[in-house]
Parts: C-alpha cells; sequence; structure tokens
C-alpha cells in the first residue's frame, strides 16, 4: 500500500520476514524453532503518570468528552477546553480527545477501533444499553460455536468501541427440537420397575388391587355383590351334589 511517509526497505523486509514465520508456524510448539529474538531489544523505561495514550481528533469535543465521562463513566485524567485524557479507575488504559485544530483533519471513524476484554459482556452490554447506547453490533459469537462474544457500538465522532468477552456455556435444553432429536430421547427414556408389593409397608400396591379399589370407587358395594355371587353359587353346588353315608349303598 503506498504511503506518504518514506518506508526504509530493510523495515519492511524484517516484516516480510516475520510474516513468513507465522505462515510456517502450524501449532505453538514450532515458535520455538521459528522464532527469532528482534534485532534490537525494548527501549522504553515507562514513567509513572501513565504508561500508554492512544489519541484521536474530533471535530464535535463537547459530544466526545460528554459520551466518554458521563455515559461511558471513564475516569478523567486531565482535562482542558480542547484536550481530554481518560482511564479505567484502575489506569489499566489510557485514550485522549483532541479538538481538531483549524486547518487539519479529524481522525478517520475507522482508523481505529477501541476495545475492551470484560469478564460479562452480556451483563456489560444490558448496562449500556439502560444507559441509551445503540449497539451497532450486538453481542455474538466471533465465528458459529465459539464461546467467545464481540460486540460493538460508536461513540459521538463515530469511533467504533468494541466488547470482547467469554460467554458463559448455555444447558441444552431437554425438549426435543425436531422429530430425529424426539426418538434420540425417547430412546434414551428406560421404564422405572416396579417395585413388588409388600403387605404393611406404605407403598404403591399391585396393580389389580389398585384397579379393585377403583371399581369400589366408581361402584360402591361391589365386593360386597361379589361375595353374594359367590355364596349363591357355592349353594348351588351344594345342592347338585349328593351325598352318600353308606359306600356299600353307593
Amino acid at each position: 500500500m503506498a504511503t506518504n511517509y518514506p518506508v526504509n526497505p530493510r523495515v519492511r523486509a524484517y516484516g516480510k520476514a516475520r510474516i513468513d514465520m507465522a505462515r510456517r508456524a502450524n501449532e505453538a510448539a514450532d515458535w520455538k524453532h521459528i522464532w527469532k529474538a528482534p534485532m534490537h531489544p525494548y527501549p522504553f523505561r515507562l514513567g509513572e503518570a501513565w504508561k500508554q495514550c492512544t489519541e484521536y481528533k474530533v471535530d464535535d469535543f463537547a459530544a466526545e468528552i460528554g459520551f466518554l465521562i458521563d455515559v461511558l463513566g471513564l475516569e478523567v485524567t486531565a482535562l482542558e477546553p480542547t484536550y481530554a485524557q481518560f482511564s479505567s479507575p484502575q489506569a489499566d488504559f489510557y485514550i485522549a480527545v483532541i479538538e481538531t485544530p483549524k486547518g487539519h483533519p479529524s481522525t478517520p471513524p475507522d482508523a481505529l477501533r477501541i476495545q475492551f476484554m470484560v469478564k460479562d459482556i452480556a451483563a456489560t452490554a444490558r448496562e449500556l444499553e439502560s444507559r441509551g447506547i445503540l449497539f451497532e453490533l450486538p453481542p455474538q459469537p466471533c465465528q458459529p460455536g465459539s464461546q467467545l462474544h464481540i460486540g460493538s457500538f460508536r461513540t459521538p465522532h463515530g469511533i467504533s468501541i468494541e466488547l470482547w468477552g467469554m460467554s458463559q456455556p448455555t444447558q441444552p435444553s431437554p425438549y426435543a427440537e425436531n422429530e430425529q432429536d424426539l426418538l434420540a430421547l425417547m430412546s434414551e427414556e428406560k421404564e422405572a420397575p416396579i417395585p413388588a408389593y409388600q403387605p404393611g409397608r406404605a407403598q404403591t400396591p399391585p396393580l389389580e388391587q389398585a384397579e379393585d379399589e377403583d371399581e369400589e370407587e366408581f361402584f360402591p358395594g361391589i365386593d360386597e355383590a361379589a361375595e353374594d355371587v359367590a355364596e349363591d353359587a357355592a349353594t348351588e353346588e351344594e345342592d347338585d351334589i349328593e351325598y352318600v353315608d353308606d359306600i356299600d349303598a353307593a
């Protein structure tokens, strides 16, 4: 990509060599054999006030700082009529906003993105929505099936602020969503065995006794009627029997 800044061919060669390493490394163990130490060591000895800050220029300075301070609730570490610097309560990061000087262009909205890795992305998004923030990208998996979620919204100047976070896995539904799942659930179900009925114990009586109790409930006196029928049948059998006292007489 062509730029208006002179580029030393050596730094481009450095970069191409690093890209080649990334292409050759298929797994973490490969990096131990492929990676080479930088040509020069890290030179910065950071100060005590703040260690790093990303600054951008805006056309509507009042709207931008009003959003960052009173909507997002960022800590103000510096504030002047045309400049402001923000951080978190724990000073985890620093962001600066400057009013665009006359005759100079403001920072293009898509020139940078501010990204936060949060613990609970869903709860954070709900809180921001309650403050009136409209998400350009509602929190969703960064790719299908991933627990890593991403969501984004924009500042008044149009700078994209992204939320990243791990979503807690959801419990699978016990209900079948289609016929195939239903058949699978039915094949996994097992009927509980019916325990043997033991008189004197508090348990469900056997099926025959349960049916008898149901009949007694809907047909009162059915047991007494059954006993009468049995007695009548026994009497008839006795009438038909001829008792012989003397075997020889028979």
